[in-house]
């Protein structure tokens, strides 16, 4: 007869311990003994991936001793709610928001005399920089002809012009729409202007006329060599 031996509560090995973790949809993630550390570091994953941004889990044991993590609590059954330890997950970090560039109100402007007329530098339509007049007798803005191809303006279906007087006696001029032209990092969008060589002077593309120049508060120091220009 073979002896039966006899196992005491001492000699038994205690049960697996195994988790399950949930998603918001009951779906199951993982199953889980940490005894072994590769399948422990997918539950991790699992958990970091699922409940980043801040969120709120769910943790508790049934009867058999396994841990179930959930993140909604209808998740829970009504007689572990009680019991369910609520943990908080770390929020993930978040991408820095981008600068917001501010337009200057103010600018002050290095000016060119030339007799008695001002000459400063001007942006048009954010690519090309040339000399202006600033000509406070002139009701339009005004650049040259070579200034217009440059930028590609299309003037040879615009049939808008106006009258201008010039040195030379009354002219009509094409008129067409700048996108943009910036002095002093301030920048007027869509400014009707009219085109003709009316500067002699090739160094020089235009003239700045009220238009513009409406838009802005005007100080001119002479002694300073400085245009200051303030956005009304």
């Amino acid at each position: 007869m073979t002896p039966i031996k006899k196992t005491s509560s001492a000699d038994a090995k205690p049960p697996p311990v195994w988790f399950r973790v949930r998603g918001k949809d009951a779906k199951l993630l993982a199953i889980v003994n940490p005894k072994f550390l590769a399948l422990t570091a997918f539950a991790l994953f699992c958990l970091s991936r699922t409940y980043a941004g801040g969120a709120e889990y769910y943790r508790w044991h049934d009867e058999n001793g396994v841990l179930h993590i959930t993140d909604n609590l209808h998740n829970v059954p009504p007689n572990q709610r009680g019991k369910a330890g609520r943990v908080g997950a770390p929020e993930s970090p978040r991408a820095p928001e981008p600068e917001i560039k501010r337009t200057p109100r103010k600018a002050s402007i290095p000016i060119e005399k030339h007799g008695h007329v001002v000459i400063i530098q001007a942006t048009l339509n954010n690519k090309r920089s040339a000399k202006f007049v600033v000509d406070t007798g002139a009701s339009y803005t005004l650049i040259s002809n070579s200034l217009a191809r440059e930028l590609s303006l299309d003037l040879a279906n615009n049939s808008k012009t106006l009258p201008f007087q010039t040195a030379n006696g009354l002219i009509n001029a094409p008129v067409t729409s700048l996108e943009s032209i910036m002095v002093g990092g301030m920048e007027i969008r869509d400014l009707p202007t009219a085109v003709h060589d009316a500067v002699p002077d090739p160094q020089v593309a235009g003239l700045l006329g009220l238009n513009f120049l409406s838009h802005f508060r005007m100080d001119i120091d002479t002694q300073k060599g400085m245009l200051h220009l303030e956005k009304k």
